[in-house]
């Protein structure tokens, strides 16, 4: 590799396969990617590590086959954090401006924000994110989003935070240095996903991000252009695949064969008379592919009805201007956008790869595939100046809250760069 360009790595462990991408950052809007490469997972289930050792070896595997491609050896990377065990909430904090003058500074902001955590973060979870949404200064209707230097007797800040188990991270951890890999910094696997897949106007105006993976699908709101809702849903790919070899009595291999080749959630795209064989338990067998098709529309009507309810939960499905973008492989099925405009009731279509990222044109088709956009996602990440949903590498026993503070909102807005 050429050392006068500066190289960055990207790692996306998920639940069936781990994804590198290798690449050279000749701009922040320009990185070429050099070495790429995908590996099996078989030490996760529904996004949680059940055998480190088995996940180590994909870590490996697949980091080996993209330092392979581009003759340079690999040390350290961006982490994509799998979304599973994730909590997110809403939480609001009110404190006094103390101040003789009643101006409200970095102070009350850190006591904000200390004050919105106390009443969700447990000992056995670790703080990942605090994503502000607005400050309310006394009891004005409306909030403002950098109060610093304003007057106020109170402020109240609102907060979006999100939490996940110390355990999970430490086994991460694990293995990574098991791997040999060094880490740069961590980012929550759906908001990696986002910054590759979703456009600024689209963040502007309100979209859904449906992430559908193996082993979970993952749901990213945003609106005025910030992140302003996350949700795991533990429903995936491979319960379709179980669906199948339930159904068909095949084993989970054959079943996901089928689903590769055949899978669809349009009926009316389906030829009556098209049969497939597959090897069942019992020997050879037959089957239409209509009745396959009603077999994972079952499925999917259930995870699309579950994010419905989500969405409207949290009351953000009639704020999804820019509707539903489908990413994850289990996303990609034929018939999926369709289905998702009929059942969600918005607009939908498929994530637009990034154009920052790129390859030869050898690979080029091969990069816009679904299986690395997380990882585009984190090298974009790594050329960002929005890096308010980057999780700390430190102890946060350890952190200041200010530092806290400081580190969650850098680049959330400029002028809190000259602020801080």
């Amino acid at each position: 590799m050429n050392e006068a360009v500066p190289s960055v790595v990207a790692i996306d462990i998920g639940t069936h396969k781990v994804s590198v991408l290798i690449g050279k950052v000749h701009a922040p809007d320009n990185i070429q990617v050099i070495g790429m490469a995908t590996a099996r997972n078989r030490g996760m289930n529904k996004g949680k590590i059940v055998s480190l050792d088995k996940v180590i070896t994909a870590i490996k595997n697949a980091v080996q086959e993209a330092e392979d491609m581009a003759e340079c050896r690999v040390h350290s990377a961006w982490i994509s954090i799998p979304s599973a065990e994730l909590k997110s909430f809403y939480a609001s904090g009110r404190t006094p401006v103390e101040n003789t003058d009643h101006t409200i500074t970095t102070n009350e902001v850190v006591r904000a924000l200390e004050l919105a955590k106390a009443s969700h973060l447990t000992s056995d979870h670790y703080l990942v994110s605090a994503v502000p949404l607005g400050f309310e200064l006394d009891d004005a209707p409306e909030w403002v989003f950098n109060p610093i230097r304003m007057s106020a007797h109170s402020m109240t800040g609102h907060y979006h935070l999100m939490m996940l188990p110390i355990s999970t991270m430490q086994n991460l951890d694990r293995a990574l240095k098991g791997a040999n890999i060094g880490v740069e910094r961590m980012v929550i696997s759906s908001l990696a996903t986002a910054e590759a897949c979703l456009l600024k106007d689209e963040r502007e105006y309100g979209v859904c991000l449906l992430d559908i993976g193996a082993g979970t699908t993952n749901v990213a709101v945003y609106l005025d252009g910030r992140l302003a809702m996350t949700h795991t849903l533990q429903r995936g790919g491979e319960h379709v695949t179980r669906d199948i070899a339930a159904v068909l009595q095949t084993t989970t291999e054959e079943a996901e064969r089928i689903k590769l080749l055949y899978g669809c959630v349009d009926l009316k795209v389906v030829k009556p008379d098209h049969m497939i064989q597959f090897q069942g338990i019992d020997g050879p067998q037959t089957i239409s592919r209509i009745e396959l098709t009603e077999i994972i529309i079952a499925r999917y009507d259930e995870i699309l009805g579950l994010v419905r309810e989500v969405l409207e939960r949290n009351g953000a499905i009639h704020g999804l201007y820019h509707g539903v973008v489908l990413t994850g492989d289990a996303g990609q099925i034929e018939g999926m956008v369709s289905f998702a405009r009929k059942t969600l009731g918005v607009s939908a279509h498929l994530g637009n790869p990034p154009v920052q990222v790129h390859a030869d044109e050898q690979n080029q088709a091969a990069l816009r595939r679904s299986q690395y956009a997380t990882a585009a996602g984190l090298l974009m990440f790594s050329q960002s100046d929005t890096q308010d949903t980057i999780v700390e590498q430190d102890d946060p026993e350890r952190l200041s809250m200010t530092q806290r503070v400081k580190r969650a909102w850098s680049g959330l807005n400029e002028t809190l760069k000259s602020i801080f």
